[in-house]
């Protein structure tokens, strides 16, 4: 389900699951943890390319498997994902070929470097279940983009461009992302690596210097609200695939 390519000096990570727009069960998450770590413990590679297998990026968590403890599951097989990336020595560059949703958008956004097709749409879809946002997509949509559309996304959910994710400053659009990361990677390799990681470690201290705090708020949220009534309402009208009646409680 991850396939790793390696390269002189980087590597690419594809999420491999296309026929489920590669969502993320649990066996992917774990693997994609195991693949990162290995990946940062190694001296040899110094930059990471994150895209997907098919016509999707990544669709977030696989809604046939949601956890009984949303907290539980966000703090062991989400988060893990987000800190490898954020907190390594290695640049990551996330290739966006096609839709991204749910988790799926932190996980891009938590890169260092963003390209995305023209006609990418991401979808926040946390709140049709009655849900909040989680994997840090709040938190890096409110870092990065300052915009009341991208507050709106924010907070009410809802759909966004790639188009409108560049003018938010998140991320740039290209016509072949995956090329545009590998021509990055081979420049940043022959460049002055330690600058970069020096420089990534200042944007952690300035930027993202609250990340684990958020990270810890955003869990206990969200394991509040997958055991209210709305979320019920919202799984089951997912299922039936219809609109949800929500009730506020």
């Amino acid at each position: 389900m991850i396939k790793v390519d390696n390269k002189e000096g980087y590597v690419i990570v594809t999420l491999s699951r296309p026929e489920k727009l590669n969502a993320l069960n649990l066996q992917m998450r774990n693997e994609l943890i195991s693949k990162l770590r290995e990946i940062n413990a190694n001296p040899k590679i110094r930059t990471v390319i994150l895209t997907g297998e098919g016509r999707a990026f990544c669709v977030g968590a696989d809604v046939n498997e949601f956890a009984q403890d949303f907290a539980l599951d966000l703090r062991e097989t989400f988060y893990p994902i987000i800190r490898e990336i954020r907190f390594s020595d290695k640049i990551y560059i996330s290739a966006i070929n096609g839709v991204t949703a749910g988790a799926c958008i932190g996980i891009s956004l938590a890169t260092d470097f963003k390209f995305a097709k023209k006609d990418v749409r991401f979808v926040t879809a946390f709140q049709r279940l009655g849900l909040a946002s989680d994997t840090g997509v709040a938190y890096f949509i409110l870092k990065l983009a300052r915009d009341q559309r991208a507050y709106e996304i924010a907070v009410l959910g809802g759909e966004f461009t790639a188009d409108e994710a560049e003018k938010w400053g998140l991320l740039k659009v290209t016509e072949n992302p995956l090329q545009e990361a590998e021509q990055l990677a081979v420049k940043m390799n022959i460049g002055p690596f330690q600058s970069y990681v020096a420089g990534k470690r200042m944007a952690n201290l300035v930027i993202y210097n609250d990340l684990e705090k958020f990270l810890e708020y955003e869990s206990a949220i969200q394991g509040y609200l997958g055991k209210t009534e709305d979320f019920k309402e919202g799984i089951s009208a997912f299922r039936d695939k219809r609109e949800p009646k929500f009730r506020g409680f």
